[in-house]
């Protein structure tokens, strides 16, 4: 692991070497976003009050990190925590969705009778871009394998109020309920999740699709931010890809986001088993489901 001393913020210039060798460099930006992680006074806390999970799609970790079709994402990457050895756990999108939240990489299109952390948890939510109506309506830019949440048989009645969709809107979500839940897993749709389906605003290439995302992402990050809990230390945000575009290799991107962590690249070997006990984990819970009991702790590498 390598960790970036403290005042890295004040000497971006004396770490840029040292920075290059895992993270790197994405084109400069004329005038970059304000840091999340960088608040005044404010240090990570024991245990969070609201987990906020982002899921993108289909990126090798080469493909994002550096890249300059997505700036935002490697502005956060160089000033809050990146995980440079994080994988997915299958090679689909729904196995990995589900391993995310409950531990177990179940097959494709399968529901199951299982527990989730939406069982763990007081109160959770599914933000779900484009979707036709609660809890798995059908829509052209939606599609149900990423939506974790329509797939656990024992939290089917819950899911109709709590699985709701999200405006569609390339510039992320920019309203959010006036009370979080403890915990909301949020899907971009197909336009802004680097995938591309015809009706969508940008071009279908790599680049466009990336930048799309990227923007639908800083827009959503950014509402977020803005909250009175994430102001005042309460909120962690995990954004992880669900799986890697290159099938020679199962790395991916995923980034902390929090007020008070610190700047830190850190290789230790996290997946999505690893994801969710770190969502668990954030909560104050210490009863880690399935895979997620053996997986490595990401709060601990990646200081938040």
């Amino acid at each position: 692991m390598i960790r970036k001393p403290r005042w890295g913020r004040l000497a971006v210039t004396l770490l840029a070497a040292a920075a290059a060798a895992v993270v790197p460099a994405a084109a400069s930006q004329a005038d970059p976003a304000p840091d999340p992680c960088a608040l005044a006074g404010v240090s990570t806390p024991a245990t969070y009050d609201h987990v906020v999970v982002i899921f993108e799609e289909n990126a090798s970790f080469e493909r994002v990190v550096g890249s300059a079709n997505a700036p935002y994402f490697n502005q956060l990457a160089q000033s809050c925590a990146l995980a440079t050895n994080f994988h997915d756990v299958a090679g689909v999108s729904q196995p990995n969705y589900m391993a995310a939240t409950g531990g177990q990489a179940t097959g494709v299109g399968v529901k199951v009778n299982a527990p989730s952390i939406f069982e763990q948890v007081p109160s959770w939510l599914e933000l779900e871009e484009s979707m036709g109506g609660n809890c798995g309506g059908k829509s052209t830019f939606y599609k149900r394998g990423h939506d974790p949440a329509v797939w656990y048989t024992r939290i089917a009645t819950q899911c109709k109020v709590s699985d709701i969709p999200a405006p569609t809107s390339n510039a992320g979500i920019t309203t959010l309920p006036a009370t979080m839940p403890a915990y909301t897993f949020i899907t971009p749709n197909l336009c802004h999740n680097n995938h591309w389906l015809t009706g969508c605003a940008q071009k279908s290439s790599t680049a466009a699709n990336l930048k799309a995302m990227d923007t639908w992402l800083q827009g959503t990050i950014q509402t977020i931010a803005a909250t009175s809990s994430y102001q005042a230390g309460g909120t962690l945000i995990l954004v992880a890809f669900d799986e890697s575009s290159d099938k020679t290799t199962t790395r991916v991107p995923m980034i902390a986001v929090a007020a008070g962590v610190q700047p830190v690249a850190d290789g230790t070997l996290y997946d999505q088993y690893a994801l969710l006990r770190a969502s668990e984990e954030a909560l104050g819970i210490t009863t880690f489901l399935g895979q997620a009991a053996t997986a490595n702790d990401m709060r601990a590498g990646m200081g938040f």
